[in-house]
């Protein structure tokens, strides 16, 4: 395909430059602590990720921090003062994205020698994903769909496919819906969200569940903000909207926060400047608004709905903004834990057990989540789903993605069956 070859060589480009100067000797560190002095770094630095400590010291987090020279000098003694022990993990943040270049330039010359349209072993921009979906669409018309559901705020096309052996005219079939790469550095999200539809469709890989469920899958649900980290800052976490006060100094919205449950009750989120920043106005994203208008679209047949993030290997269901339970709350735990099973028998030896609770528990309290506001609004299963780092965080080198591509899947099929006994 002629445009694969040219994303190809954009990629390589982009790459080949250079982005990484703005991080020459941050450093990363690893920070434990109580669950709400972690939550509140949240809304002064770049905390990477958080997971519990251990499974049997609860209220105790890990996370992973990224420090400047000069935040280092202010942040250090905080943590000492604050009885937070930290770590160092990472000596040189940019040389830690050198090496990422390195082998993702490598992986992408050699998809492209393969031939294939798309493989389980690189990256793809989000241009290559919606020509890949068409193709599709263009090969498997009787089953696949693809939706032009609308324009991103920089004007890119945002695709998702619909697959069903029924149009979606069957009301009797339950809806399926997955999001992938709200956050635009969680770059092993779209890979599996697009095995998912190759399992689905050219595999066949569970043809029951191919006939007996429909599915929306949207693979880049933030292009935006996923090509400005390919092109120009590989931590980039946000939209990349200018609509809200402070946008030239701090663009973009935390599209996980944008969603209108409780949307607004927190003081730190509102703060343009923070990874978490929730937007001028609930649903003001349009990338947030597709997701929005799928879900309510298929309200009345929707029954399981999948954000996916990385990274942390947990199942996070709701409620994540006071630490209660839905009133399904125990089936909300036992399909998660379904679903987590399925996936830690396939996994690396070296990989965590996945981690299934509601958010607030596990983690710490959030508001404007797409899991909590899916359950509020009536999907009786709703999870945020962080996919394994190993040790490499979200910077998942490519000769893992088949992995995690893989053990994913069989918690996805694991689900769906799931949803069926419920039918």
């Amino acid at each position: 395909m002629k445009t694969l070859a040219v994303c190809c060589f954009l990629l390589l480009a982009s790459l080949s430059e250079g982005r990484h100067e703005k991080y020459e000797g941050h450093q990363l560190f690893r920070v434990r602590g109580p669950a709400a002095e972690i939550a509140a770094l949240e809304y002064e630095l770049d905390l990477l990720s958080a997971k519990p400590a251990t499974r049997s010291q609860s209220g105790v987090l890990d996370a992973v921090v990224r420090l400047s020279p000069s935040e280092r000098e202010q942040w250090l003694p905080y943590f000492e003062g604050h009885g937070l022990s930290h770590s160092l993990i990472a000596e040189n943040l940019a040389e830690l994205l050198r090496t990422e270049e390195a082998r993702i330039q490598s992986s992408r010359i050699a998809a492209k020698r393969s031939g294939k349209s798309i493989s389980w072993d690189t990256y793809y921009r989000h241009e290559e994903i919606n020509d890949y979906l068409d193709s599709l669409g263009a090969e498997y018309p009787q089953l696949v769909t693809v939706i032009n559901a609308g324009l991103s705020y920089e004007g890119r096309q945002i695709k998702y496919v619909r697959i069903s052996t029924t149009r979606f005219e069957d009301l009797r079939k339950p809806v399926i819906v997955i999001d992938a790469a709200v956050h635009a550095r969680e770059w092993v999200t779209p890979p599996v969200a697009l095995y998912i539809i190759h399992q689905l469709v050219v595999e066949l890989a569970a043809a029951d569940l191919t006939e007996q469920v429909d599915w929306i899958i949207i693979p880049v649900a933030n292009p935006d903000g996923y090509e400005y980290s390919i092109d120009e800052d590989r931590l980039w976490r946000k939209t990349r909207s200018r609509s809200h006060a402070n946008a030239d100094r701090c663009p973009g919205v935390d599209g996980n926060r944008n969603f209108d449950h409780h949307w607004g009750t927190v003081a730190g989120n509102a703060n343009p400047c923070t990874i978490v920043y929730e937007g001028p106005s609930a649903f003001s994203e349009p990338e947030i608004r597709v997701i929005r208008d799928a879900v309510l679209q298929n309200l009345n047949r929707a029954s399981l709905y999948l954000s996916l993030h990385s990274y942390g290997n947990m199942f996070l269901y709701a409620w994540g903004n006071n630490g209660t339970l839905p009133s399904n709350g125990l089936i909300l735990h036992l399909a998660g834990v379904t679903m987590a099973t399925a996936i830690d028998a396939l996994a690396l030896p070296k990989a965590d057990p996945y981690i299934v609770g509601n958010a607030a528990n596990v983690l710490y309290f959030t508001t404007g989540t797409s899991r909590d506001w899916t359950r509020a609004v009536g999907v009786p299963l709703t999870y945020t789903v962080e996919l394994p780092g190993y040790e490499y965080l979200f910077e998942v080198p490519p000769e893992y993605i088949e992995q995690i591509v893989t053990e994913t899947w069989a918690g996805i099929e694991a689900g769906a069956r799931f949803v069926l006994t419920m039918a």
